[in-house]
């Protein structure tokens, strides 16, 4: 865990525990903190100078997002994620995001659409840059926040919104294989095109094929590494993970 999180400063005008979980999310979501870890609070308290209730609603928050989860004896350790639940997540995130595109393509206002293309440029821009995980993940984020808002369906607007945080840690499995990020920026331009095209059937397809391609490539990464029992961090490599108390 040496260097995890070097370079990263905090924001001293946000709250302590989204400071806290922030710093965290970063590190899981770019596979700094491998599933396994075992987060101690006594030592994120001592690293964060935070008091240990800020700390707890720091892991509350981010048990609540599926990256960490609370283990009888154990604590709380980074989520390991099985075949099974990606099954399950991809299997309805691919109809759901199908769906969400197409109502897109059918009730967006012109606005929705410049917005959505912007969005889109970004995630293709980001890509091209080489920025890291966490930067390409948000910028992914604003391109479906857009286009579930667009879909003009709140109830289905709320429900991808829960499941896109709870699979957090699985869509960053995907970005860190090989040629990934390029691949899918190249998908997410498809939907866009269908959806210019004013073409809901092709929107829906092509956001359908996005998420199966990234369900593919989710399972294969089961089939090559196997799971690590929890590790505990020394205080001095949980150390890097905050350059100065958050405040």
């Amino acid at each position: 865990m040496t260097d995890l999180l070097s370079g990263r400063q905090v924001q001293r005008h946000a709250p302590i525990r989204e400071q806290v979980a922030s710093i965290l999310r970063d590190a899981i979501v770019e596979l700094r903190l491998p599933p396994g870890q075992l987060l101690v609070e006594r030592q994120l308290c001592e690293m964060t100078s935070a008091s240990r209730p800020s700390v707890r609603e720091a892991l509350r928050q981010l048990e609540a997002e599926g990256l960490v989860e609370s283990q009888n004896g154990r604590g709380t350790v980074v989520s390991i994620a099985s075949p099974e639940l990606a099954r399950n997540v991809y299997g309805v995130r691919a109809e759901l995001e199908g769906f969400a595109a197409q109502l897109f393509a059918e009730n967006a206002t012109e606005e929705q659409r410049r917005e959505l293309r912007a969005a889109v440029e970004e995630v293709s821009a980001a890509v091209e840059r080489g920025e890291k995980n966490s930067v390409i993940l948000d910028a992914k984020n604003t391109v479906y926040t857009v286009l579930f808002v667009g879909s003009g369906n709140p109830i289905l607007h709320q429900l991808l919104g829960t499941l896109q945080r709870r699979v957090t840690q699985l869509r960053a499995l995907t970005l860190a294989q090989p040629g990934r990020p390029k691949q899918s920026a190249a998908e997410i331009e498809d939907i866009l095109a269908a959806i210019e095209r004013h073409d809901p059937a092709g929107a829906r397809a092509a956001a359908t094929l996005h998420v199966n391609r990234a369900a593919a490539i989710v399972l294969a990464t089961f089939d090559e590494t196997k799971k690590t029992p929890p590790t505990t961090a020394s205080t001095s490599s949980l150390a890097a993970l905050f350059q100065n108390p958050v405040a």
